[in-house]
């Protein structure tokens, strides 16, 4: 019995070590998510990169709080040129909304989602870590 309990408490705490390790690939197989994550990069300004998946690597996500509230974010870079273009994504907890700050070399911070101050100062900072 008391195997069982210890067997079920490490495989508890697996688990939550493992709760870092959420990218947001795993998050646009979410259908809630892939929705706004289309709504988001379907400006017209937004680079190729960002819209396709396939050509970026992403962080890990990570659990935020702005004005009391928790978000989801994480940094992508273009593949194979990471000091070309970066980008930070932040989702609202449920995935209905979505923000995001791209930079590229040589062109202003293109912020998409119209995120509040607050969230663009996040933003700001997500990508400067």
């Amino acid at each position: 019995m008391r195997r069982l309990i210890l067997s079920l408490a490490l495989l508890g705490m697996a688990g939550i070590a493992r709760a870092g390790d959420t990218y947001i690939y795993d998050l646009l197989k979410n259908s809630v998510y892939a929705q706004s994550w289309k709504t988001l990069t379907s400006a017209k300004k937004t680079p190729a990169w960002v819209r396709d998946e396939n050509r970026f690597i992403a962080g890990a996500l990570k659990i935020i709080s702005i004005d009391a509230v928790n978000y989801q974010i994480s940094v992508i870079s273009k593949q194979h040129a990471t000091n070309d273009g970066q980008a930070s994504i932040l989702f609202n907890m449920n995935g209905t909304q979505a923000w995001a700050e791209v930079q590229e070399e040589g062109k202003p911070a293109l912020y998409l989602g119209e995120p509040s101050a607050a969230q663009k100062s996040a933003l700001d900072e997500a990508i400067a870590e």
